[in-house]
């Protein structure tokens, strides 16, 4: 099962896959960014990933902006981040909490 549960005003934890087959429905249903208070997703529930996951995240980032908010992502599985490094996306590096 693939889930995005908000856990506090500004928190949601991800859970399951970010692949082709899970993230269609997902977009619409991203965290919903306040713009006086940066959201955290943690990902560290991430089963398995692939480019469409990684576009899924990255879309994420460009609906908050254009809301004006800060999104931020905690948890980066090592080998989902190699894909990103791959993916030529060492840009989402910076989103992520250390």
């Amino acid at each position: 099962m693939t889930k995005l549960t908000q856990t506090g005003p500004s928190l949601w934890v991800f859970e399951g896959e970010l692949t082709f087959a899970t993230v269609t429905g997902m977009l619409a249903g991203g965290p919903k960014v306040d713009p006086t208070k940066p959201a955290v997703v943690d990902i560290s529930g991430l089963t398995r990933g692939d480019s469409a996951g990684l576009s899924l995240l990255v879309e994420w980032l460009v609906v908050a902006r254009a809301s004006g908010g800060v999104l931020q992502y905690t948890g980066l599985p090592k080998n989902f981040a190699r894909l990103a490094r791959v993916a030529g996306l060492d840009f989402l590096d910076s989103q992520f909490e250390q």
